[in-house]
């Protein structure tokens, strides 16, 4: 977990999430939500997120639950439409003093493309424009005796402008033009060497 440059709106984020573990109210719109510990919101689909918290806009969720963020696991179910994946990086965030205030894991939605009525398989595989940013403080950075709130987790649910998967087959094809291109240069030197 190195140093990043860290967007605006996720040091907000942090801020706002500092504030509220000591007491202070959380100051945008948002759901505190009942979840289990382990699973927390991974347990929902977007659609499933959307209907049952509020927000100010359809693409934009803000979700507060109180889990210890080392139990969480993946949540994958036959019955469910898809799952949540984090990335494998996690992104620290640093406050003026350079201190170490918590950590960004980020998510994206992906669902199987059953539209054919075939079983799921990871060949259906698709990245929806889904996607959850987890802020959750590190224990050294407040005071326990501030803490008032603990085991706060913050969770943004955004709709990105496109799913990084509608182009699949375009890039198929890019690699395959690619492979041919690389197969006719091999094919050309051959006949040099002739």
């Amino acid at each position: 977990m190195g140093k990043s440059n860290s967007h605006p709106m996720d040091k907000e984020m942090m801020n706002s999430l500092v504030k509220y573990g000591i007491g202070k109210p959380f100051p945008r719109k948002h759901t505190v939500m009942d979840v289990d510990d382990v699973y927390g919101i991974r347990v929902f689909s977007p659609s499933q997120i959307l209907e049952s918290t509020k927000g100010t806009n359809n693409n934009t969720r803000l979700l507060i639950t109180f889990q210890n963020t080392e139990n969480c696991k993946v949540f994958a179910s036959k019955e469910a439409p898809g799952f949540w994946k984090s990335t494998p990086k996690r992104k620290s965030i640093f406050d003026a003093n350079k201190r170490h205030i918590g950590n960004i894991k980020i998510s994206w939605y992906y669902y199987y493309n059953v539209d054919d009525g075939r079983d799921k398989s990871s060949s259906r595989l698709r990245q929806s424009e889904w996607q959850i940013r987890e802020y959750y403080l590190t224990s050294k950075y407040l005071p326990q005796s501030k803490v008032e709130r603990k085991n706060v987790l913050l969770t943004m649910m955004i709709k990105t402008k496109a799913a990084n998967n509608n182009n699949n087959d375009k890039s198929d094809e890019k690699m395959q033009r690619i492979v041919l291109d690389k197969q006719d240069i091999m094919q050309s030197l051959q006949c040099l060497q002739l």
